[in-house]
């Protein structure tokens, strides 16, 4: 994380998750959404990679009022797919 970042400087809070195996930490949508509740977060930016491609992040959050900053689920899902995401990029003309 460069320190120095914009998005670390407007963070109230920054929470770095534990290494090790990536089902228990950054794709770990449990503990990602157990941590954004246990310090009241309003919302919730995932990074790059892991959770903050995994379409069950925001749905889990939202379920418990925290907001997702990044693509919703219904996004993710359609270009999580490279079949459904060439159809949609070009039914959309791009």
């Amino acid at each position: 994380i460069a320190a120095n970042a914009e998005y670390i400087r407007m963070a109230d809070e920054l929470f770095f998750a534990p290494g090790g195996a990536n089902t228990f930490n950054y794709a770990n949508v449990e503990l990602i959404v157990s941590v954004a509740t246990r310090f009241a977060c309003d919302a919730v930016w995932a990074g790059w990679g892991h959770a903050s491609e995994n379409p069950k992040l925001p749905e889990r959050l939202s379920a418990v009022g925290i907001a997702f900053l990044g693509p919703g689920p219904v996004a993710m899902r359609a270009l999580g797919d490279k079949i459904a995401s060439t159809i949609l990029a070009q039914s959309a003309g791009v």
